[in-house]
């Protein structure tokens, strides 16, 4: 019962997205490793989290620290070799030292014992105020402050909350890089689905006729020879422009024809549908595909029991 032509027209479709989508992400990739997108989003990110847009403050400082940018040639010209990954902890470290509180972390350990909790948070305190004026940066000086308050003075704590800044602020950052990138791939995925006429409405109709097509060709007289047959079988393919070049189409008589009224809303409606099924990514369509093979073929594995996979589940 299970192999059927249901299973049989779902995964022709999932592979179709697959092989997309797969196609799709290396382009969206591509350009974004020219265009340098990843770097160019990061430091606008670091700009916006430490309210120094200009570039000439603490942006400008951390991007000039061998941490943040290890290619860089530090205060010269920071932003020459922009890193599109920042390490939390390596932000919260560099954080402290541009700000002068690993400083004055120091001076407390070689105080030694005679330090007080109270003595260390103003003394980070006064290391901080120094470095960066609660007049011309209010909100990052009264985060700061807080955030040494909570510690006790405490440099694990205090880096710990650094990291825990950081990464809240790039979790919003990679939201929006995130739907930049999708925007991009729809427009993509739209017009390969186009170029190549991946219509998603005629690829199910034609894998769902395939095996009729292919019973018919066995026992139809007016295909005599393996040539002819091939020859049915190309003007039938599920996606490409077998039948003509882009908007025209063969009629019953073999002569080409423009789309009819009612044939080229339903090309637009499956090249639409086609893009949007790529914005799930090729690992969605991937796992898909192991999903309904498995379905169709012999059942689970002892590891797909382990994790509930596929008919495992």
């Amino acid at each position: 019962m299970l192999n059927s032509t249901v299973l049989d027209v779902a995964i022709g479709l999932v592979f179709s997205f697959l092989a997309i989508s797969l196609g799709i992400g290396v382009m969206v990739e591509a350009i974004s490793s020219i265009m340098k997108w990843r770097a160019r989003t990061l430091l606008a990110g670091i700009k916006d989290l430490v309210n120094d847009q200009q570039f000439a403050d603490l942006a400008k400082s951390l991007y000039g620290h061998a941490s943040i940018n290890p290619r860089g040639p530090g205060s010269s010209d920071p932003a020459k070799y922009r890193p599109a990954y920042i390490d939390p902890k390596l932000f919260a470290s560099a954080f402290m030292d541009i700000t002068g509180m690993s400083q004055a972390v120091l001076e407390l350990a070689t105080a030694g014992a005679a330090t007080t909790p109270a003595a260390a948070v103003v003394k980070l305190r006064a290391a901080f105020d120094q470095k960066v004026s609660a007049a011309t940066n209010k909100q990052i000086a009264d985060l700061v402050h807080g955030m040494i308050d909570r510690a006790l003075g405490d440099p694990e704590k205090l880096a710990a909350e650094l990291g825990a800044w950081f990464d809240n602020g790039m979790d919003r950052l990679s939201g929006a890089y995130k739907r930049w990138t999708q925007a991009l791939s729809f427009a993509i995925a739209l017009l390969v689905a186009v170029a190549l006429n991946v219509n998603t409405i005629a690829l199910a109709r034609a894998l769902w006729e395939q095996p009729a097509l292919t019973a018919k060709i066995q026992v139809d007289p007016k295909i005599p020879d393996a040539a002819t047959a091939l020859q049915t079988l190309e003007t039938h393919l599920p996606a490409g422009w077998p039948n003509g070049h882009p908007f025209t189409k063969r009629d019953a008589a073999g002569n080409e024809i423009w789309f009819a009224s009612g044939d080229l809303p339903e090309a637009v409606l499956g090249w639409i549908l086609t893009a949007v099924a790529t914005l799930f990514g090729a690992p969605f369509w991937f796992d898909a595909l192991q999903s309904i093979t498995r379905l169709k073929g012999t059942g689970p594995s002892p590891d797909e029991k382990k994790v509930r996979r596929a008919a495992a589940a």
